[in-house]
């Protein structure tokens, strides 16, 4: 899943392309103007000057989540219990990145380092999305609209630059409501794609606003094993017949605190 910078179902058999139909290739950008009007209805400014609080619940877990962001500056600090019972705290800024397992501050080598960053990740990145979409490194395709359960969705491919993240080869597709922008689901293909890989894919639900932005929770499908698992693959069908039921990512304790306010 993506380095953070700054925060950092089931569906008919036959999938049925709109009139534009996928490009075989879509030139890679920076930009879209899909994604900025994404990030915009979800919250836009908002999103680089708030503290916000959560606690994101899935099948590893639950975690309170403390993100505060003002401007360029960015501090999450995430902590909750393991399956191993250990009460893990991570605490990641601009410039640092401190772990404590219960309660005792842990040092960090480079495994250490990114297994800590990517626990910060997996709470943080998935719960403020679209936002990170516009990251620095961050590369997007057009792929124009897709019917999903007779709605055309604005289709997104999004991939990273090599060596800018613990799991830059990863690749995810956005689809976004055509008028409004708001995001409607996401997948994501992750690991080697052959013994330790696997897609993932998250239709979203129980919108609601919070302080201006818009939160969600989702549905986690998903299939593991090998072969070549590409993110690509995933089509109505593909979900219908290959995925399976992972797990219910839900966001509560919603709090959102302009950070503006306290200065």
């Amino acid at each position: 899943m993506k380095k953070i910078t700054l925060f950092r179902l089931c569906f008919p058999v036959l999938l049925l392309f709109s009139l534009a139909a996928l490009p075989a290739t879509a030139e890679k950008v920076q930009r879209l103007d899909i994604v900025d009007r994404a990030i915009e209805f979800h919250g836009g400014a908002l999103y680089r000057g708030s503290e916000v609080r959560l606690r994101v619940s899935s099948r590893s877990g639950g975690f309170q989540v403390v993100s505060t962001v003002d401007g360029d500056s960015f501090e999450h600090v995430v902590s909750g219990k393991l399956r191993s019972g250990v009460v893990r705290k991570v605490r990641q800024t601009n410039t640092s990145l401190e772990q404590w397992n219960d309660g005792e501050p842990v040092e960090l080598d480079d495994d250490g380092r990114r297994r800590a960053q990517s626990f910060v990740e997996a709470r943080v990145y998935f719960s403020f999305l679209p936002y990170g979409l516009n990251d620095e490194n961050t590369w997007k395709e057009d792929q124009g609209l897709e019917d999903w359960d007779g709605r055309k969705l604005h289709r997104v491919k999004v991939t990273f630059e090599a060596g800018s993240s613990n799991s830059a080869h990863d690749e995810y597709v956005f689809w976004f409501d055509s008028e409004s922008g708001r995001l409607e689901q996401y997948a994501y293909s992750f690991g080697t794609g052959r013994d330790n890989g696997g897609l993932r894919f998250r239709p979203l639900s129980e919108y609601r606003r919070v302080g201006g932005i818009l939160f969600f929770d989702a549905t986690n499908l998903g299939v593991d094993g090998s072969g070549e698992l590409r993110v690509d693959q995933i089509t109505p069908a593909y979900v219908k017949e290959k995925m399976e039921h992972v797990s219910f990512v839900n966001l509560t304790g919603l709090k959102v605190k302009p950070v503006v306010a306290e200065r």
